[in-house]
């Protein structure tokens, strides 16, 4: 009879935990998803929409204790302007996701008769691909990358050009350096002169009208990037109508020179 007893009160205890256990679970499952979206825009407006219901799914109804960013992380791939900022929970049941929209800054043909683009932000990755390089922001042009073959998928880091990285790092420092690179340069050129990276050249083409000469950029990279923009910024408003500057290296250091007349001939 005892024996009884305490196997009755062994399955009460059970049953009672299971109870705490599965109202603990209830309470404590997912039930909102907030989504902090950072943008600029209508594009994205309609994206972080579609962003947040994608969360939603993918979250309702977990244990907010087990939770984690790895789900909004693989989802947000499919977003490629968006990057995540942070990731929160809130207890008792709501997940805090803080995402920002990346700017469009750079195209670059996806074919040589230029029907389409890859759309790039500022640290290469590729935004879109559509049939123009509008901004789609403002409306005005992102600054379009010329000689350079590569493919790439959304969201991804385009491959396929050995000059890509260095032009997109010389590209970032003027960004650095001028306060943004979309409103002082329109066009980027690469110009091989023959097959060796020693010989070819970089023409960047400022809106004012100056051009910008950067001779073996896979050398020296960051240095000449600094000397061209901040000869460029020492320019007077009359000087940067025309000329060019051109930047290369000698015995391992840079060469920066400039002149009144654009007497390059490719």
């Amino acid at each position: 009879m005892q024996k009884k007893n305490v196997l009755v009160i062994l399955l009460t205890i059970v049953v009672f935990l299971s109870a705490v256990v599965l109202g603990v679970t209830t309470v404590y499952r997912v039930d909102t998803v907030t989504l902090n979206a950072s943008v600029v825009s209508k594009a994205a407006k309609v994206e972080a929409e579609a962003l947040q219901e994608r969360l939603i799914k993918a979250y309702e109804k977990q244990s907010v204790f087990s939770v984690n960013s790895k789900k909004a992380e693989e989802i947000m791939k499919e977003f490629p302007y968006f990057r995540m900022t942070g990731f929160e929970k809130a207890y008792p049941n709501r997940i805090i996701i803080s995402t920002t929209e990346d700017a469009e800054i750079y195209a670059i043909p996806v074919t040589e008769d230029e029907t389409s683009y890859y759309i790039l932000g500022l640290d290469g990755s590729v935004l879109g691909i559509r049939e123009t390089y509008v901004n789609r922001l403002d409306g005005a042009d992102n600054l379009l990358i010329k000689g350079l073959t590569v493919t790439g998928e959304k969201g991804k880091i385009p491959t396929g050009d050995d000059f890509f990285a260095a032009v997109i790092m010389l590209l970032r420092n003027a960004s650095e350096t001028l306060g943004g690179v979309r409103r002082n340069a329109m066009l980027v050129e690469v110009i091989r002169m023959t097959s060796s990276a020693e010989e070819s050249i970089i023409r960047i083409t400022m809106r004012e009208g100056v051009k910008l000469y950067i001779g073996n950029l896979s050398v020296l990279t960051e240095e000449k990037a600094n000397a061209a923009f901040n000869k460029y910024l020492s320019l007077s408003d009359e000087e940067r109508l025309t000329g060019r500057i051109a930047v290369s290296d000698r015995a391992g250091e840079v060469i920066i020179s400039y002149a009144e007349k654009d007497e390059f001939i490719s």
